[in-house]
């Protein structure tokens, strides 16, 4: 009885899709997915997804209830624009396109690509997964920004804490960050760690989170049979190629041709421009393809059983106990953390931050309610800044990537601002 209950309710959700569909209307999954469509078309960087740039410069607050103050700051930082971590992807493309070229199927536009191609892997050369000048930069301007809004946990002689994942980019990442507010307060006192101790929170993964990279998982038997007609691109490939049916693999080199368009908008000394070759479609389907398989690892997807956001439980715990210890008086009133894109995506899903944390099945309705480009482009990062009254009582105003954000489930003390104890028992559960 319950079961045909629940099958019964399906069937209403959809029937006004149905009806809409008949009568010619677009749905709010239509609508939904047009929208995304129009973004990315506008703004094709955002097809890399992760890879996309930080695009903020300037920061927003809600409004701060009267009589409170800031007391404490805490902060998780993905490290911010690199040069790309595949030393073959470059090489990959470029035999592709040389091969055609020997065949005589390249286009003009072919050549020119090649040209890009071989500019681009030769400006990556002895550089790869490194930090670029310009996540120096939005690391520097990130913390300019908390500084300038923050001053009273800045002043003096105050300690600061900063850890970082071993990866040298996150360590060149936190020391940008740093030197950044030694500049505005020469006096602080910042305590730096990279310590592979430290990595059992920084950057953790549970045994099956690690699993859905590599074992043979369900998702990917209905997966893995799209992905080749989401990555085939035809309509750019017949841009690049006099017969784009002549190239072997054609899904697999698209796929890879997008990628190092993805990676030129983190390089800021390249006058590339891949993107002007791609089909505004095909990008969609690109980064559709990846994204999924990104929400599937480290959201809360039905598809990974809500693994990935599981590995955060000790990133969560830390921030925890660190808040309460600065406010007990027995910690610095700044924790920065620096680390990487995919632990920061399971952090925000396990912290129920709103539009990070749904639960959805399958690559359709993945696309629709989760988007990487928002939630961890490069220098991507969460701030939660604790305030306090003369009454003693603690709220919390969380902001990703400098915004304010909301989480899920729980009633607001004012806009923008949480109480701390019903957070903490929240995310304690």
């Amino acid at each position: 009885m319950k079961r045909l209950f629940v099958i019964f309710s399906c069937m209403l959700a959809v029937m006004p899709a149905v009806h809409a569909k008949k009568n010619g209307l677009k749905t709010g999954n239509d609508l939904a997915d047009s929208a995304i469509r129009a973004e990315i078309a506008a703004t094709p960087e955002k097809s890399g997804g992760y890879y996309y740039a930080y695009p903020y410069s300037t920061d927003s607050m809600a409004i701060v209830p009267d009589g409170f103050k800031p007391v404490y700051l805490s902060h998780y930082g993905r490290h911010g624009s690199r040069w790309v971590t595949s030393s073959s992807l470059h090489r990959k493309v470029v035999n592709v396109l040389e091969n055609e070229k020997r065949n005589k199927n390249l286009t003009k536009a072919g050549e020119s690509i090649l040209a890009m191609v071989r500019k681009s892997g030769e400006n990556t050369e002895g550089h790869l997964g490194e930090l670029t000048r310009l996540g120096e930069m939005q690391h520097a301007g990130i913390a300019r920004r908390m500084i300038a809004r923050f001053p009273e946990l800045f002043a003096g002689e105050e300690e600061i804490i900063a850890r970082s994942s071993t990866q040298q980019r996150c360590i060149i990442s936190m020391l940008s960050f740093t030197e950044a507010l030694k500049e505005k307060n020469p006096k602080l006192n910042i305590v730096k760690y990279a310590s592979p101790g430290d990595m059992k929170f920084i950057a953790y993964h549970t045994k099956a989170a690690k699993a859905i990279y590599d074992d043979p998982q369900e998702w990917k038997k209905e997966y893995e049979p799209k992905r080749d007609s989401l990555y085939k691109s035809f309509k750019t490939a017949k841009k690049i190629f006099k017969n784009p049916n002549k190239v072997k693999k054609l899904p697999s080199f698209m796929k890879n041709l997008q990628d190092v368009a993805k990676a030129v908008q983190n390089v800021d000394n390249l006058d590339i421009d891949l993107f002007q070759y791609f089909d505004k479609e095909d990008l969609y389907n690109l980064w559709k393809g990846e994204d999924y398989e990104n929400y599937v690892r480290h959201g809360n997807s039905i598809d990974g059983n809500c693994e990935g956001p599981k590995s955060a439980a000790n990133l969560l715990n830390d921030i925890i106990k660190n808040a309460d210890l600065s406010l007990a008086g027995k910690g610095p009133k700044v924790n920065l953390r620096f680390g990487h894109d995919i632990f920061l995506m399971r952090l925000l899903a396990r912290m129920d931050v709103a539009g990070t944390n749904d639960t959805v099945k399958g690559i359709d309705e993945a696309s629709r309610v989760w988007q990487s480009y928002r939630i961890t482009p490069m220098a991507a990062n969460i701030q939660l800044t604790y305030y306090r009254n003369a009454g003693n009582e603690t709220i919390v105003a969380i902001r990703l990537n400098e915004r304010p954000v909301k989480v899920d489930g729980l009633v607001e003390f004012s806009p923008g601002f949480y109480r701390w104890d019903d957070l903490k028992s929240k995310w304690m559960k």
